[in-house]
């Protein structure tokens, strides 16, 4: 699609760096979060975890380290470490509170499918007065299946009840973009600057922007 005007009845928003400017929270967060938790890692014990997604890294080190919690017990306790450094240190991307307002005057239906667990991006949306935008909310965690899978789509998708020929995914990381484009999703591409392969999320996706500001609609 050249230009960027788009037909939407339904949207469905990534959080990190797509609605809000957050992902430099995430910049060496599990051994932040081990050392929050009192776990000391050895340089060997590293060399393992250096190559883990956060839910790998958490479940190997319950069984590495034989920690007493339940695999959901140390996700609670990330996600209330993470919910800290949200509120602490994050803001909402430029003009997305005015494309909201325009989505929601177009009655678009509004969800979010996410990575990161709902506690902590429901607070920090509470606290810039941005949670009555959304319904549904899910996380990757709460559906069972990374954004390497399209699951967490399909259920927001399913609740909001839109067609997906007008159910737009708006997502600002490469490997996410590429799940739903390949699974029938007409997607946005938002600039975020923690991706570094901007060029292949340009050509991949069926509109780029830098800012919300630049969309039209039909």
């Amino acid at each position: 699609m050249d230009n960027k005007k788009i037909k939407i009845t339904g949207a469905i928003f990534d959080f990190d760096g797509t609605l809000f400017d957050s992902m430099h929270v995430w910049k060496g967060v599990k051994y932040a979060f081990f050392d929050e938790i009192g776990l000391k890692l050895t340089d060997e014990d590293k060399k393992i975890f250096d190559g883990l997604f956060l839910r790998e890294a958490i479940l190997t080190a319950k069984e590495r380290f034989n920690m007493t919690e339940t695999p959901e017990e140390l996700f609670v306790l990330f996600f209330d470490f993470i919910k800290k450094r949200y509120l602490e240190d994050t803001c909402p991307k430029n003009d997305i509170i005015e494309f909201l307002e325009k989505l929601k005057a177009m009655g678009v239906k509004i969800g979010i499918a996410t990575a990161t667990g709902e506690t902590a991006l429901i607070a920090v949306m509470e606290k810039f007065n941005m949670l009555h935008y959304f319904s549904p909310i899910y996380s990757t965690y709460t559906v069972g299946a990374s954004k390497k899978e399209p699951k967490v789509y399909d259920v927001v998708l399913g609740e909001l009840g839109t067609d997906k020929e007008t159910t737009w995914v708006f997502e600002d990381a490469l490997y996410a973009a590429t799940t739903a484009k390949a699974n029938g999703y007409n997607v946005v591409g938002i600039y975020d600057k923690s991706e570094p392969e901007q060029a292949a999320l340009k050509s991949l996706v069926d509109v780029y922007i830098n800012n919300y500001s630049e969309l039209e609609f039909e």
